[in-house]
């Protein structure tokens, strides 16, 4: 048994060989050509770094809140000075909200205010020439000129008001050799009450009426608009700056019908919500308090035009805090404050970025008829005729 197993053993080996040295017979089973698992891939064939997942964009844009100011724009730190400033009594409540409260957080300076009319602060300027204790002031044009010549009045450096640029190009320089910036403008027009008056005013003629005798007012000929009112009425009577005679007769014929000469315009605003006054000219600048006062008001582009002013900023010459004055010059003129001021209807801007709603527009020295309806009075002529005015003014009123 053992050796026929043997046999067969033998002759299958055998065929096997047979089969395989002629090619019929089956392969060794073939080595893979996957690489073994032991077989790490060549560090060349790993991802590259820039080709892996990024994370998460960060924005381009940081937050403004964590944003770093530039070195040129690090605001000056005035803590613990004070700036006195000669302004305008008026609208003193908008003017703290849009101006001082926010100036004095951003600089740390407190601003204290000595007000009243032109001519009595250009009074208190000249008798403290020698020892000033204002750092800036506000004046119209005329009393800025005026200022200038009693030499209380320094120049401006335009390299400190980085909003300088923006200012209409009659506000950047008003009187010449950078004696002051206009920060406002404003017009010197007339209203009327539309429940009293019948027919529209449309002339400074109108005021003559009859029905509106004991109901008119005009501004004292020692205010801004003193003069302004001689020339208008000067022009609707057929007349001039130069040919006063008649509005000098014409005012003799209208003063008993006026109820008074006022002296500022918070006066008028008081007349009017008092039902005294029913026609008067005004200040634009006063166009928002007067319809406060819930009467049934008319503002008017007369024949004559439109008698345009502007306002200035300027730093008494001696001031001890000229840096901090600058700054205070540089904000008033800023579109934020700007703005601020013309949405409140404080002031008309003159800084050429404000854009207001039609609805304010209308309340303003602003938009292009009104602007087209503007006459500027030549503030060098006014100046040499106004001391003449003022005493045949009080003779008149005197009588």
């Amino acid at each position: 048994m053992i050796t026929q197993n043997a046999r067969y053993v033998y002759l299958i080996g055998l065929l096997l060989v047979l089969m395989w040295l002629v090619g019929g017979a089956p392969a060794p089973t073939p080595v893979p050509t996957v690489a073994p698992p032991t077989a790490a891939p060549k560090p060349t064939e790993a991802p590259k770094p820039t080709e892996a997942p990024k994370p998460t964009a960060v924005p381009t844009v940081a937050p403004t809140a964590t944003a770093a100011p530039k070195p040129t724009e690090t605001t000056p730190n005035f803590a613990g000075k004070t700036l006195n400033v000669s302004f305008f009594a008026f609208n003193v409540d908008l003017i703290n909200k849009n101006i001082n409260q926010p100036f004095e957080k951003k600089y740390g300076a407190k601003i204290v205010y000595d007000t009243g009319n032109n001519a009595d602060r250009l009074a208190k300027l000249v008798a403290r020439k020698d020892n000033p204790n204002i750092d800036v002031v506000a004046f119209s044009t005329e009393f800025l000129l005026r200022a200038v010549e009693a030499g209380v009045i320094q120049p401006y450096d335009p390299t400190k008001l980085k909003n300088l640029d923006q200012l209409y190009d009659w506000a950047k320089d008003p009187v010449g050799n950078r004696m002051g910036v206009g920060y406002t403008i404003s017009g010197y027009t007339l209203f009327y009450r539309s429940d009293k008056v019948k027919e529209p005013i449309t002339s400074w003629k109108d005021l003559w009426r009859p029905e509106l005798k004991g109901y008119i007012s005009l501004p004292d000929i020692t205010t801004t608009n003193g003069p302004a009112t001689i020339v208008q009425i000067a022009k609707a009577w057929g007349g001039d700056i130069n040919n006063d005679q008649i509005a000098w007769d014409k005012l003799a014929e209208l003063k008993p019908n006026l109820i008074t000469a006022y002296k500022n315009s918070a006066e008028l605003i008081t007349l009017v919500q008092q039902d005294e006054v029913w026609a008067s000219g005004f200040s634009t600048f006063a166009w928002g308090n007067l319809l406060n006062t819930k009467k049934p008001l008319v503002k008017v582009i007369p024949k004559e035009g439109i008698i345009g002013f502007v306002n200035t900023l300027s730093i008494v010459k001696g001031s001890p805090n000229v840096d901090l004055a600058h700054a205070y010059i540089d904000f008033m003129i800023s579109q934020e404050v700007q703005l601020a001021e013309a949405l409140d209807l404080v002031d008309s801007p003159s800084n050429k970025n404000v854009k207001v709603p039609p609805e304010i527009a209308d309340k303003l020295t602003y938009g292009d008829d009104v602007i087209k309806a503007l006459v500027f009075l030549n503030d060098q002529q006014i100046a040499s005729k106004r001391q003449g005015w003022i005493d045949r003014w009080n003779r008149l009123m005197a009588k």
